[in-house]
């Protein structure tokens, strides 16, 4: 009974759409995800305990922060400022991590 004639090709056809399309999906899902953790509601908090407008912070910032917390200390002597418009980078980028402008 297990012969491979038996399967249809519209149950083939509709197996490798999902194979094929299932990953692609999981994919989109898991982005979206992240971006929804990463703008969540912990970062403004995290801004007002800190007395600082939810607005105004990036989140180098709060991983900056945290990083001091637990005892790591950034390199902030070595930190630039964009040419272009003006925000704090690390010395260890090329490019701005706001405009995306090639730092010197």
């Amino acid at each position: 009974m297990d012969d491979p004639g038996t399967y249809s090709i519209a149950g083939r056809l509709a197996m490798a759409g999902f194979v094929m399309i299932a990953p692609t999906l999981l994919f989109l899902g898991l982005v979206r995800g992240l971006e929804r953790l990463r703008d969540d509601a912990f970062l403004a908090e995290w801004a007002r305990k800190q007395g600082r407008n939810p607005d105004d912070i990036a989140n180098d910032d709060v991983l900056a922060a945290l990083a001091r917390g637990a005892g790591i200390e950034a390199d902030e002597s070595n930190a630039g400022r964009c040419p272009a418009c003006g925000s704090s980078n690390r010395s260890d980028v090329t490019y701005c991590g706001e405009c995306l402008a090639r730092l010197s």
